[in-house]
């Protein structure tokens, strides 16, 4: 088992097991990370992708200043498990981000999925701004290119992180009240399954992660 980055104690062996399962459903699989921090759970599911032997890329959205963002420990961690990796600026149109290989754009979320993506996407992880508007916008973008069978992860969906400080949305952590509002906790949301809450170990600094799937 390998680590999964800050906030994700508790969970290693089951985010494993979800990404060895979407893998499992397509013949290739495009991973998207919102929030890169230091890429320990970017590069983490890009190493357990590459061990499924099928078609992968994990590509990470990030701001070059972003909260937490820490440029060394994410290059760091990508050679600590093998996997490639490529930092780019996009400037206009992005080239095809290229296959088994971690690629980490340096651009707002909103504005990459929704001005310069074109393709589909199997697998992502919400984990950039946790505000209620961010959340809610950050998933819209996702839904465009969501893969029938594909799951979307929002990551600090613990009730008891309502409120919590982050640096951009002054109302602070509401991961769950966008879920909420986007219809998909209730099921209302169409093309959208829940699947299940994944629990952390609060005593080690985790915190849970909601899952749901493209029908």
């Amino acid at each position: 088992m390998i680590g999964f980055g800050f906030g994700m104690a508790g969970m290693e062996e089951k985010l494993e097991q979800v990404t060895r399962e979407v893998a499992k459903q397509h013949d290739s699989v495009t991973y998207i990370e919102i929030g890169v921090g230091e890429g320990t759970t970017l590069t983490a599911i890009a190493s357990t992708l590459k061990e499924c032997g099928k078609p992968w890329r994990a590509i990470g959205i990030e701001l070059p200043n972003g909260y937490s963002f820490d440029l060394q420990q994410t290059i760091g961690n990508a050679i600590a498990r093998q996997v490639k990796i490529d930092l780019l600026v996009p400037n206009g149109n992005i080239q095809r981000p290229p296959w088994d290989a971690v690629t980490v754009y340096f651009k707002d979320s909103q504005s990459f999925l929704g001005e310069l993506w074109q393709e589909d996407i199997q697998f992502a992880l919400i984990d950039g701004c946790h505000g209620r508007p961010c959340v809610k916008l950050d998933f819209l973008m996702l839904e465009a290119w969501m893969q029938p069978g594909g799951l979307v992860m929002f990551h600090d969906y613990s009730e008891e992180q309502y409120g919590h400080h982050q640096p951009h949305c002054p109302s602070g952590i509401d991961v769950r009240g966008a879920v909420a509002d986007l219809g998909l906790a209730s099921g209302k949301r169409a093309g959208w399954k829940f699947i299940e809450t994944i629990p952390a170990d609060r005593s080690k600094g985790g915190w849970d992660m909601a899952v749901f799937r493209k029908e």
